[in-house]
């Protein structure tokens, strides 16, 4: 054995820049080689699997007595020199060893780390050399960087995540985006760049934005934090040639297949097979991912069938182009946009275009026949699942001139799921796209007039959807469609309850009920007028009417399975019972209600649930819970559509129940309550109001955490309750008394308090709270 060289020992690459983040990634690595000898760093060009290797190498250095050192493999073209390569890592003279037999002896029983860094394009080389080094050096361990996993036998695959980057649908609040990885990197960088960025004079909420669209890749990231030394990030977000074509002078001593997204995937590109690229082209079509039944049926055709697309795909797995994440398939955005200039030069655009709009028009299909019944849990979660890919299908159909029949057909099956995700304005704004370009010739059109119709009354837009119903009844009419017609009828009705039209919407309604029972279409529409009724019922307070409607109702959902009507009965009843005094059964019919409207990601349901159970809390004696609850569901309300779909009685009763609360409560105990509620996610909100957590308490470094005040603020708020002046506290914070007096103000308008000593009180009741 040759023992090791004390300067090869420390032949790792020192930084040139700072690593930004990556703690936990490290920490797996490191977890993962103290239990196997080989792991492999996979993931995409740019995601930083070099950097990765080398910092953990560099940490976990002082357990390899005989060294860690760097085999960089990217400039080696001959797969006959791969051990070489590797020897002359351990010694410059021992650069000559021509096999792996060789390797074996030189290294022996060392204790010895080695990087193979970039082996994707040599990977059976590799692969085989690192087999005998395994077999032959018991105490060597191997940490590879590949786009492609070498398969060898023992090996640990890791597969490198994208920066960390804010949820796309979670807002971010003021200074927390610089606590996500891809964020921090921008900002790092361009600091150095940029003086503005450097002092904090960035929209971080448009920094975020652009790591988003560069997929948090860190090389995507730090080429547009060089580019910043030119641009702003509002330009390089206007820029149309995203992420691909960034390339900056800053890049220059980088290898050439790092010095653009575009470089790194044209590398990649030239490691695929045929079949492979074909496919990467094909995949592009999709929008989040697809499952492999999905992406067989869009996807096969010519020469890939079969076996051939699932070769080719696991290809494209291997060498980390596509990610299997639970049962999808998924691309990174700009990965996806390579393949679709890939699709767009083979000239089989349109048609793998064509073969994603039926599909997803099928689906449409099955789901509107469907989801009244015992498949409506999984069709809807299927839809939900697919809603990319039902949008980019849409999407389509409006740039075809033959494909707008097929996107009008597909918008109006989509009818169930519009509603029951607690989507109204996105279907209407698919609908109206759609109605426009079609000729008036389209056989759904009756359909999509009222369902656009439906969906517009839902959507607080009651104009529209007298217009959009008045065209429908005469449409239907002149077509003789007498299930549209009856649709529209009572969806007139449903217009007019929103309305606060009582007695007009119990009169449509009962006339479109008539109709529906003629028509005999199937039990969803006449069990979805019926609770419409039971709602108007409830508002005219012809209660006991209404209780047998809505019986009725649930008797039809019940008798096929269905659940979101089912679910949506039962709140009414709840309604009609709070109403009718039987509060009792009122809550538990709205715990019932919350329960399914949750299993069913109802969201809007869910907001009518919480809203009756705060009702039913306070009419119970509970005015903390009821004020929790009803804060919360009025600051989640405002993401899930209007309100009580628009209805004004509903907003009356809500306003009158909160002003119970607060009178029962006080102001400052009242504001607490409130504040806490608004703190509440969605899920924290439901799972508070089914009782499966307790009401949080206040929380933060300040009593006032929970309050909608700035730091600043609650500091002088709580030396208001300590009786100072406005003088004295200017004179303990050093700062101007005329601060102060804007600080109390706001701290007054922001609380609807008119008193200091309503803040004394406030703190007092938030410190015992």
């Amino acid at each position: 054995m040759v023992r090791k060289d004390s300067r090869a020992a420390d032949a790792l690459p020192a930084d040139i820049s700072s690593l930004v983040g990556r703690q936990a990634e490290t920490a797996e690595v490191r977890r993962l080689l103290s239990h196997a000898r080989l792991i492999t760093l996979t993931g995409p060009g740019g995601v930083g699997k070099t950097r990765l290797a080398v910092h953990v190498a560099r940490t976990v250095r002082s357990a390899f007595p005989d060294g860690a050192r760097l085999v960089p493999l990217a400039e080696l073209s001959q797969p006959d020199l791969v051990a070489s390569a590797v020897a002359a890592v351990l010694g410059p003279a021992r650069s000559a060893i021509a096999g792996a037999g060789e390797l074996v002896s030189l290294v022996g029983d060392q204790r010895l780390l080695l990087v193979l860094d970039n082996c994707e394009h040599l990977v059976e080389a590799v692969a085989d050399l690192v087999s005998t080094l395994l077999s032959g050096c018991p105490n060597l361990h191997i940490l590879a960087t590949s786009r492609s996993v070498l398969g060898v036998d023992g090996e640990v695959r890791y597969q490198v995540p994208t920066l960390e980057l804010p949820d796309s649908e979670a807002a971010v609040p003021p200074g927390v985006a610089v606590t996500y990885d891809g964020v921090a990197l921008f900002l790092e960088r361009a600091g150095r760049l940029n003086a503005d960025i450097a002092a904090g004079r960035v929209d971080e909420l448009a920094v975020v934005e652009l790591c988003r669209r560069l997929d948090g890749l860190p090389l995507a990231i730090e080429l547009a934090a060089a580019g910043s030394r030119w641009l702003s990030v509002e330009t390089m977000l206007a820029q149309a040639s995203g992420p691909l074509e960034k390339v900056t002078p800053a890049s220059r001593t980088a290898p050439a297949r790092h010095r653009s997204v575009r470089a790194s995937l044209d590398y990649s590109l030239r490691l695929c097979s045929p079949e492979a690229r074909t496919l990467w082209g094909r995949l592009s079509v999709f929008r989040g991912g697809a499952t492999l039944p999905t992406l067989e049926a869009v996807c096969s055709g010519g020469d890939l069938a079969g076996p051939e697309l699932l070769t080719a795909l696991f290809e494209l797995a291997d060498k980390s182009l596509v990610v299997l994440s639970g049962s999808r398939y998924t691309m990174l955005e700009t990965i996806r946009q390579y393949g679709a200039a890939l699709l767009d030069e083979s000239g089989q655009l349109a048609a793998t275009q064509w073969a994603h709009l039926h599909y997803f028009a099928e689906l449409a299909r099955e789901l509107h026949r469907g989801w009244f019944g015992p498949t409506q849990s999984g069709l809807l979660a299927r839809a939900n699942a697919e809603q990319s890919n039902l949008r980019a299908a849409l999407e389509f159909s409006l740039a075809e001139p033959a494909g707008v029949a097929v996107g009008l057909g597909m918008a109006s099956d989509l009818w169930p799921y519009w509603i029951g995700s607690g989507r109204p304005a996105e279907g209407r704004r698919w609908l109206a796209r759609l109605l426009e370009l079609d000729d008036g010739t389209a056989l759904d059109r009756p359909a999509a007039l009222w369902t656009s119709g439906f969906l517009s009354a839902v959507d607080e837009d009651i104009p529209a959807a007298r217009r959009l119903l008045s065209e429908c009844l005469a449409t239907a009419e002149a077509r003789g469609d007498l299930a549209s017609a009856a649709h529209a009828r009572c969806t007139l009705g449903v217009a007019d309850c929103f309305e606060g039209r009582i007695d007009g919407a119990i009169e449509q309604l009962e006339a479109g009920i008539a109709l529906e029972r003629e028509v005999d279409v199937g039990s969803a529409y006449l069990a979805d007028a019926l609770i419409n009724l039971g709602l108007a019922c409830c508002y005219r307070g012809d209660l006991d009417r209404a209780h047998a409607v809505l019986e009725e109702a649930s008797g039809l959902c019940a008798a096929n399975g269905e659940e979101l009507l089912l679910s949506w009965a039962r709140v009414f009843l709840a309604l009609e019972a709070l109403l009718d005094g039987r509060v009792l059964e009122a809550a538990e019919l709205a715990h019932e209600s919350l329960a399914r409207k949750r299993e069913l990601e109802n969201e809007q349901g869910m907001m009518w649930a919480i809203e009756l159970l705060a009702w039913a809390a306070l009419e119970s004696g509970d005015a903390r819970r009821a004020a929790l609850l009803l804060s919360a569901r009025e600051a989640r309300a405002r993401d899930v559509g209007p309100s009580f779909h628009g209805h004004p009685g509903m907003r009356e009763r809500h306003a009158g129940y909160a002003a119970r609360a607060r009178e029962q409560l006080g102001d400052a105990e009242y504001a607490a309550a409130v504040a806490r509620g608004r703190r509440l996610s969605l899920d924290d909100l439901v799972a508070t109001a089914l009782g499966e957590v307790r009401a949080p308490a206040a929380v933060g470094d300040s009593p006032l955490g929970d309050l909608p005040l700035t730091r600043r603020e609650r500091e002088i708020a709580e030396l208001v309750a300590t009786g100072k002046t406005n003088r004295e506290i200017a004179e303990a914070l050093v700062i101007a008394p005329r601060t102060v007096d804007t600080h109390v103000q706001n701290i007054l308008t922001k609380l609807q308090f008119t008193s200091r000593s309503q803040v004394v009180a406030l703190v007092a009741a938030s410190r015992s709270s």
